[in-house]
């Protein structure tokens, strides 16, 4: 028989999941908390919220209209003293027609499924956070374009490395005839 350990573990399989796209910077900052909660033994610091997210239903709204009547979701990060991170995202929620699971691997090395995606969500800054966020996503992209250049002084530099080297010069022109048989062959 087998190693037990090369199973995929499914027990949980059939778990209902949310699956939530969000950019670096709020993965970053929630994150942050998990790490420094770690490092200490209380178990009340473990359990500290590191987001809040609220629901909005209109109930004035029929559900026979498709889009206006289907919940809102809004996540507020907490504690974060990360500048000009946007506090508030708008969260759009979508339901794929493909199913789609969620796998983990534990430190041992076995394979865990954790669940079943049943809404996924795109996170975006709402609407009042729009313009620093922007601002912040084109100053992230100005400083990774700025490529640092070192500029080497060569002394006594007589150029023979810019010189080609016998057998180093290949004609400009070639005058080949290949045999028609040949040609055929690659056709």
């Amino acid at each position: 028989m087998e190693n037990k350990d090369n199973y995929l573990e499914t027990s949980k399989a059939e778990r209902s999941v949310w699956l939530m796209k969000c950019p670096g910077l709020v993965s970053r900052s929630l994150k942050a908390p998990q790490l420094s909660s770690s490092s200490s033994s209380s178990s009340a610091s473990s359990s500290q919220a590191v987001a809040k997210v609220i629901l909005s239903i209109d109930p004035r709204v029929s559900s026979d209209d498709n889009d206006s009547s289907s919940p809102q979701f809004t996540m507020e990060l907490v504690g974060t003293e990360t500048g000009d991170v946007p506090k508030r995202y708008s969260m759009d929620m979508t339901k794929d027609f493909v199913p789609m699971s969620v796998f983990s691997e534990t430190s041992q090395g076995k394979l865990v499924v954790e669940g079943k995606i049943l809404n996924k969500f795109d996170m975006r800054p709402h609407d009042e956070n729009i313009e620093n966020y922007g601002k912040l996503c084109r100053e992230r992209t100005t400083k990774f374009m700025n490529k640092s250049r070192q500029i080497q002084v060569i002394d006594n530099d007589n150029g023979t490395h810019m010189r080609p080297m016998p057998g180093m010069i290949i004609a400009a022109v070639f005058n080949v005839h290949m045999p028609i048989n040949f040609i055929c062959k690659i056709i």
